[in-house]
């Protein structure tokens, strides 16, 4: 028997009228809990890799995608079974999961002796928090009001990107712990992977807590139940600022009762937006991760009288804090667009001069200064892909298109490193502008202009 709908106003209506609060906060850090856990891999594959690939003799190609690319091929499968399921079974089902499988992936992967299995468990880990980027978008799109969703969704970034020098330093700490094989210590990767483990663990045990987003629940015609998961809400937050009455509703946001389908990605409404995200994150993919899986080996390998190269490189990656830091700041006072687009030609720029200069000193700030434009270029274009999509599909959608990113991740890094990366470290750049010349095009001739702000119902209308 199809449920009636007894309360006033929508969901929508209801989360956007509701100030800041201890409510928000504590969803913000649930989801941000996730995010760093997978940012450990995301981040420090690159540092991990070259750990490995030295450990245990690797040359080549199988020296630059030993575990980049299974773990991107393991978050392709993540992002589209996780996305779909989201949208299924609820965004509450698919994080209490998630961070189980990559927890216990990543824990085993520690101990696999050879680096062939260690790959296999990190594939593994990476279905697991495939859906983490995807679906943190949507489930924060979901709650937190417009004006405010791109800094909320910047500022679990900017706590995520913590993991970055962090666990490039651990890697440059652990490197002689262990006996050494070729000057690497055994534990030196070892142990980067057990904490990863153990964080996903942690993770899961601190999302026990994390309720069903009711925009989704009432999309799914569920109204007693949003009702009463909104209800509590607005009792906290009532509570939290010492209010008798909440601030009225402001508008009257029509509640449209749909169960998706995937092939409704593709419907006549939605068709050109779906078709614009592929062809964006294809391509995006080898943008910021071009940078971030071969900035680590292009500093050992141009600058060889360096006694710790990975710990230059975590200054580098430290620009991913510093970025997200100002993104808090303009996010929501730039259109989601331009800030794609403007980042991601600044962060073309900056990588250019980091491999072009012959200075340490100034590699650094120029890596520095590339990391910080690309973490901006992130935080842009993960707020841009959640709220261009229904409420109905969006996680199908964004877990969708997200997966093409993790596909083309592996094939592009694989592609940098079989084709670009023999010919030398500009190489590498001079592809990536080809990338960022495509991104920038498909953006401006199909991509949604005006999406900062605004509700979610009115953007996907």
């Amino acid at each position: 028997m199809a449920e009636t709908k007894e309360y006033e106003g929508s969901v929508a209506d209801r989360l956007e009228r509701l100030p800041f609060s201890k409510f928000h906060r504590n969803f913000l850090l649930m989801l941000t809990s996730g995010e760093w856990a997978e940012s450990l891999m995301l981040l420090g594959n690159g540092a991990i890799l070259g750990l490995v690939a030295t450990f245990y003799g690797l040359t080549g190609a199988y020296a630059a995608y030993a575990l980049p690319a299974p773990f991107f091929i393991g978050e392709f499968f993540g992002s589209f079974i996780f996305g779909r399921l989201a949208d299924r079974r609820g965004r509450k089902m698919v994080f209490l999961y998630n961070q189980l499988i990559f927890g216990a992936g990543m824990l085993l992967a520690g101990f696999m002796p050879y680096w062939e299995l260690i790959a296999v468990f990190v594939f593994i880990g990476g279905i697991g928090v495939g859906g983490e980027f995807p679906l943190v978008d949507s489930y924060g799109t979901e709650v937190f009001k417009g004006q405010q969703r791109g800094k909320r969704l910047a500022m679990i970034y900017t706590l995520a990107v913590t993991a970055a020098p962090i666990i490039v330093y651990i890697t440059s700490i652990t490197a002689k712990v262990g006996p050494l094989t070729n000057g690497i210590g055994l534990y030196s990767f070892k142990i980067p992977l057990w904490i990863m483990g153990i964080a996903g663990f942690v993770v899961w045990a601190l999302r026990l807590r994390l309720r069903e987003s009711p925009r989704w629940l009432e999309t799914q015609g569920r109204y007693k139940e949003a009702d009463q998961i909104m209800s509590d809400i607005e009792g906290s937050v009532k509570k939290d600022h010492n209010l008798k009455e909440l601030p009225p509703l402001l508008h009257n946001t029509p509640v449209v009762e749909n169960k998706s389908r995937f092939k409704d990605i593709f419907a006549p409404d939605i068709r050109k937006t779906t078709l614009m995200m592929i062809i964006f994150m294809f391509f995006q993919s080898g943008i910021f991760y071009g940078f971030t899986t071969f900035a680590p080996g292009i500093i050992s390998s141009q600058y060889t009288h360096l006694n710790d190269p990975l710990g230059y490189a975590a200054v580098i990656f430290s620009g991913f804090l510093v970025g997200s830091i100002f993104n808090i700041f303009i996010i929501d006072k730039i259109e989601r667009r331009l800030g794609i687009i403007g980042f991601a030609i600044l962060g073309g720029v900056f990588g250019t001069l980091f491999v072009v200069v012959n200075n340490i000193f100034e590699a650094v700030g120029f890596g520095f200064m590339a990391a910080f434009s690309l973490w901006n270029f992130s935080n842009f274009y993960h707020q841009y892909n959640a709220e261009i999509f229904p409420t109905r599909l969006r996680t199908t959608a964004a877990g969708f298109v997200y997966s093409i990113s993790r596909f083309s991740t592996a094939v592009l890094v694989i592609i940098i490193a079989a084709f670009f990366k023999p010919l030398g470290n500009a190489a590498i750049f001079g592809f990536i502008w080809v990338l960022v010349a495509i991104c920038v095009a498909v953006l401006l001739v199909l991509g949604p202009s005006q999406t900062s702000g605004i509700a979610v119902e009115e953007i996907s209308n």
